[in-house]
């Protein structure tokens, strides 16, 4: 019997594994899967013809626009009942209302859901992208509180402030759309002949090149190894930008490798082509280890921890007369928390195609300062990036004076965009010295983002929409969390604020081996959490020295100091403010201290 060969085009990541993992029990079926969301499914769909495979299988509106970009046949993953069901009870655990929007394979399958079980569901049947758009522009003004949706609607309800959860497909669904893709295969296979031919271009050559057609459709590319996905989105690019421009050239890091795209237009007749050439540089760059790092925006995007955060800035009201590309002092309950939010800033401001430089001062050591202030190629130079200063505490009192009058007389605010990391901070009147400094000298704004137990009340909404992206990552079917687990989550203080809760939901849905999360297997997590920060304060600064003498308080700060530079004597007398000798001999005057390590 003749093997069916299906190109999978999953609109997420998850659906991928799904039908890879449908495909291991037939074994007549050759399945190559692959993630491309609308448009960048239909490209990669119109890649291939008969020679390559002989039915493509995928869902919803990619597989509708699919079916316009080739000859292929394609078979659409239909989503079940259950399927849907799943994401209301999703909805319902965060509390808020929700309207169903989605192609009428989703909306008939509700309605008769709906008319089942007696629930009142609003729904919004669309048809392409444009109805998408109509519709959740329509609901953004009713003040819809969440809509349940396919990918196309997914991918839009962001622009319009609306949070979403995506309807995912079981494996069921894929297994019963492949059987369907078998059976059309086979009603076609007297036309297929299998014919299988790659082109030899220029494979000779060292150098990597790809050239791309009018429409940035890559033709042809000579490629000898796998680019990093960041490099082939910055390389596609590069392409459309060489057909705008003429010629380009584009310079960036990737996977501790330099790249450099050098791009050039090609005219052959009434055509136009963009060749892009490749170079790649073997070493890391060279001031990393000094705390000077570049991002980009595809970088951040895909860590874990960026779609959380997104999530966690839905749910914070935005600070009012905060303007786009203004300098910023960001506190949070941790520097992870507030190296998240720098980095959201970063990803949704004006100058996101530009990089993103984080400057740790903690690394910097001579050689990263020196670079800084007198290198002809210091990022301090550059226009149009962002630049994020982590850990400005670790400055000298000379090195801070030094680095902000700098930025004052280059007008660096004016030529770029500054963060600056003031996590500990929770009011202004608490800033440090320094802070209070940047606040007035580069006319600052601030922004405190609230700890996460005084917003204990938000956690169902948070945990409901992060398990939903968790579903769509790891092919998981979570309905939520049960009462039990829920009030454990509700009732736990989170020392280490948002990145803990990310945490802990990775591992509960990772673990979790039945529809909701169990309060069994959520108390062994939360109790483990508690004996790993048993040590952080828990009580606010005027309790803990609520009937202690001078002597007392001086003899805290002193221990916590030390505890926050590692034992450091000269970098804890610095932050204090005081001569390492008199430190020392505080220090020794004092009794054990009475204010817990910091750990």
């Amino acid at each position: 019997m003749s093997v069916t060969r299906v190109l999978g085009i999953a609109p997420y990541e998850s659906m991928c594994s799904l039908m890879l993992q449908a495909a291991e029990s037939i074994s007549d079926v050759a399945l190559t899967a692959c993630v491309g969301n609308l448009e960048e499914g239909a490209h990669i769909a119109s890649q291939y013809t008969e020679r390559e495979f002989d039915v493509i299988l995928s869902r919803g509106g990619t597989a509708e626009l699919i079916r316009q970009k080739t000859n292929l046949p394609v078979v659409e993953i239909e989503l079940t009942p259950y399927d849907i069901l799943r994401a209301i009870r999703l909805a319902e655990n965060s509390n808020s209302r929700y309207t169903v929007v989605g192609f009428p394979s989703i909306t008939r399958t509700a309605l008769i859901l709906g008319d089942i079980l007696r629930y009142e569901i609003d729904l919004y049947t669309i048809h392409n992208e444009q109805e998408a758009r109509q519709a959740l522009e329509k609901l953004s003004r009713k003040g819809c509180p969440m809509v349940l949706c396919d990918m196309i609607t997914h991918s839009l309800a962001q622009e319009y402030g609306l949070p979403a959860i995506l309807i995912t497909s079981g494996l069921k669904s894929v297994e019963e759309a492949l059987h369907q893709a078998v059976d059309i295969s086979r009603i076609f296979l007297p036309q297929r002949e299998k014919l299988r031919m790659m082109e030899a271009v220029l494979f000779s050559q060292a150098e990597d090149w790809a050239v791309f057609d009018e429409k940035g459709q890559r033709v042809l590319a000579c490629l000898h190894a796998t680019l990093p996905e960041t490099v082939e989105k910055r390389l596609d690019a590069c392409g459309l930008l060489v057909l705008q421009e003429g010629k380009k050239r584009l310079e960036f890091s990737a996977g501790g490798c330099i790249y450099q795209l050098n791009g050039q237009m090609i005219k052959t007749g009434e055509k136009r082509y963009a060749a892009v050439r490749i170079q790649a540089g073997r070493g890391r760059s060279s001031y990393e280890k000094f705390g000077i790092r570049y991002r980009d925006k595809e970088e951040i995007k895909a860590h874990p921890a960026y779609v959380f955060s997104e999530i966690v800035q839905s749910a914070i009201p935005p600070e009012p007369g905060i303007k786009d590309g203004e300098t910023l002092l960001l506190a949070g309950q941790t520097e992870m928390d507030t190296d998240c939010a720098a980095r959201l800033i970063y990803a949704k401001g004006k100058d996101q195609n530009a990089p993103l430089c984080e400057i740790d001062c903690a690394l910097l050591q001579e050689k990263g300062w020196n670079h800084l202030l007198e290198s002809n190629h210091s990022p301090l130079l550059e226009n149009g990036i962002t630049l994020y200063f982590r850990h400005i505490a670790n400055l000298t009192e000379v090195q801070f004076q030094r680095l902000t009058l700098s930025m004052y007389d280059m007008q660096l605010e004016r030529r770029s965009r500054l963060i600056f990391d003031c996590s500990g901070s929770t009011v202004q009147s608490a800033l440090s010295p320094r802070c209070q400094q940047l606040l007035s000298r580069l006319r600052s704004a601030f922004i405190c983002l609230p700890p996460l137990a005084q917003r204990r009340n938000e956690i169902p909404h948070l945990a409901g929409m992060y398990i939903s992206v968790l579903n769509m990552r790891s092919a998981k079917e979570i309905a939520g969390l049960e009462e039990g687990a829920m009030q454990l989550m509700l009732h736990y203080d989170w020392p280490a604020g948002y990145e803990q809760l990310r945490r802990v939901l990775e591992e509960l849905v990772e673990s979790a081996s039945s529809a909701y999360i169990l309060e069994a297997d959520t108390w062994p997590v939360i109790n483990r959490e508690k004996r790993l920060y048993a040590h952080q304060p828990a009580l606010p600064f005027p309790d803990m020295i609520r009937g202690k003498n001078l002597e007392e308080i001086e003899q805290m700060a002193v221990q916590w100091a030390l505890a926050e530079y590692g034992g450091n004597q000269s970098a804890a007398a610095r932050q204090l403010g005081i001569g390492r000798t008199t430190l020392w001999r505080m220090l020794h005057a004092g009794n054990e201290s009475c204010f817990p390590s910091k750990k």
